[in-house]
């Protein structure tokens, strides 16, 4: 058996963030959908007053912005891919033990 995955952006109109499919030989097998939340402006503020000055300076230049909530999207984004890995990981990882 071949076992991999994908990590596809999904369209923002359903909520942005990634979708994940693992796939057995080809074929979807399973997955899961990885949205951001963006509806709490103050987890955003909360966020930035808690970065330090190079983690702002890192996610404002990774949202290609000056705007810190384009920096909080930026870090919501990068964070939902990461979970969606971290699944697919486990996922694989426990292919290999079957």
């Amino acid at each position: 058996m071949k076992y991999s995955y994908e990590v596809i952006p999904r369209p923002v109109e359903l909520g942005g963030g990634w979708r994940l499919r693992m796939l057995e030989n080809g074929e979807e097998v399973g997955g899961g959908v990885f949205p951001i939340v963006l509806d709490d402006p103050q987890a955003g503020v909360t966020w930035w007053n808690d970065c330090s000055e190079p983690e702002r300076g890192h996610w404002l230049a990774v949202a290609k912005s000056a705007v810190p909530a384009d920096a909080w999207a930026a870090y919501q984004l990068a964070e939902a891919h990461a979970d969606a890995e971290e699944t697919a990981y486990d996922w694989l990882d426990s292919r290999e033990s079957v």
